[in-house]
């Protein structure tokens, strides 16, 4: 499930694809992707990344876009079990031809209303939230598997500690017994010595995946721990091993890697699990002031 925050701007993709046909090549692709021989993954994987391209593309075309030869594809069409490339490309037909032409300057409004638009997106989802709205399904099971946890692990580091920090500090804030894992030392690993499938792991991470938050999901794993994973892409080693996981688009050509996004859905997804725990939701200052005591703030 990929997380796009929209403006008001933004269309409905050219072609809407046939959920269940797409979602069939997706799992043989994703079933299989572990064997497959290191061209074809690079193939396979611009295929999940581009599926709407399938559907007009040749097949040399798609091989140019993917930068893999056109044998490479044939062989992927092949290992997948279709005889030809347009019998794969058929499970990608368009749900109807035409397009919907964007009005004329919306590039232009886009980019002149991209932060705007990004507030006011996660401002209304945050009032969803609290006005009991539904939400995904990813995210509603994310919560379920978090609420239900005896205790709550929360990994991430480099650039994406910040979002893990900022989790645990609000499940803290609703009495939701959590701990943030730290690989400072070398320990994170360490502190699951006692977990097991009553407790849960929530892990944020994106490419390039670090190697200690890989170890640490590993070993969740292998101890029945049910994980919780807010990434980018679902071929990550971190979606592979989840029970859930939340994919977020991340921008591809910036000056650093931003965690914006992340923590947006780090935060929707905290106050799902508040509401499922049904913790009170109020002003935010009144109820930390109620929460660590008026004298602990400067007040004007």
């Amino acid at each position: 499930m990929n997380i796009k925050l929209m403006t008001k701007y933004e269309n409905v993709p050219p072609f809407p694809l046939a959920a269940a046909d797409i979602s069939e090549v997706e799992e043989l692709i994703l079933s299989q992707f572990d064997e497959m021989p290191h061209q074809l993954k690079l193939a396979a994987k611009y295929i999940l990344e581009h599926p709407t391209e399938v559907s007009f593309c040749s097949m040399r075309e798609l091989a140019r876009r993917a930068e893999v030869a056109h044998s490479t594809v044939m062989r992927l069409v092949h290992w997948l079990g279709y005889d030809t490339f347009g019998e794969l490309r058929s499970q990608y037909r368009p749900a109807e031809a035409r397009t919907v032409a964007p009005p004329h300057g919306t590039h232009q409004q886009n980019m002149d209303t991209e932060l705007d638009g990004f507030i006011a997106s996660f401002s209304v989802q945050a009032a969803r939230l609290v006005q009991g709205y539904g939400f995904p399904k990813a995210f509603v099971e994310a919560s379920q598997i978090l609420a239900s946890a005896s205790r709550v692990f929360c990994l991430g580091l480099s650039s994406q500690y910040a979002a893990a920090h900022q989790f645990t500090y609000a499940l803290r804030q609703i009495r939701k017994p959590s701990v943030l894992l730290s690989d400072a030392d070398g320990i994170a690993t360490d502190t699951l010595w006692d977990c097991g499938p009553s407790d849960a792991l929530m892990v944020i991470g994106v490419a390039p995946y670090a190697r200690a938050v890989v170890d640490v999901v590993r070993e969740a794993a292998r101890r029945k721990v049910k994980i919780v994973a807010i990434t980018d892409d679902r071929l990550s080693p971190l979606a592979r091993l989840a029970t859930v996981s939340i994919l977020v688009s991340l921008p591809k050509h910036y000056y650093f890697q931003s965690m914006a996004p992340l923590s947006a859905a780090a935060e929707i997804l905290a106050g799902l699990v508040a509401r499922r725990s049904n913790a009170k939701a109020g002003d935010p200052i009144e109820l930390t002031l109620s929460r660590f005591g008026r004298g602990n703030f400067h007040s004007n």
